[in-house]
């Protein structure tokens, strides 16, 4: 098997699943516009940088074996995207506000797992890029 192949695609599959985990809520929570708002904009770059990091870092793997740049600049380039995608999803989960978190009704408690799921989706992308590097550096 591939590890170059293998560790570029499962590269998309989680930066692309970490945009669809991250914009869930937008899809399932009504009338709490304001406190979506709250959620999404805490941290230094809110939610929107890391899913704009997790983009970027989905058309770097994609692009990375096309050959109009040298993949070995395009790997280093996604490990620090896949790196700062992780840090700043971290950094966005610890900085949300407990109080407009718990403010959703208790129907929407399940956002209380959203964040950490996030980060959680986010984790493997560093790894992908950093397995395609190593293997493609070898």
């Amino acid at each position: 098997m591939n590890v170059r192949d293998f560790a570029r695609r499962a590269g998309i599959v989680a930066c692309l699943a970490t945009v669809l985990v991250l914009a869930a809520p937008y899809a399932v929570v009504s009338e709490q516009e304001g406190l979506l708002v709250a959620y999404y904009a805490s941290g230094p770059v809110g939610a929107a940088g890391v899913g704009l990091f997790a983009l970027v870092s989905a058309v770097v793997f994609a692009s990375v074996e096309r050959g109009n740049v040298d993949p070995g600049t395009l790997a280093g380039v996604v490990v620090v995207l896949g790196v700062a995608t992780s840090l700043l999803a971290v950094v966005w989960y610890l900085a949300i506000d407990p109080t407009v978190l718990f403010s959703f009704p208790q129907e929407y408690r399940w956002l209380e797992w959203h964040a950490p799921v996030v980060v959680a989706t986010s984790l493997p992308i560093p790894v992908c890029a950093g397995l395609y590097a190593r293997d493609l550096f070898a």
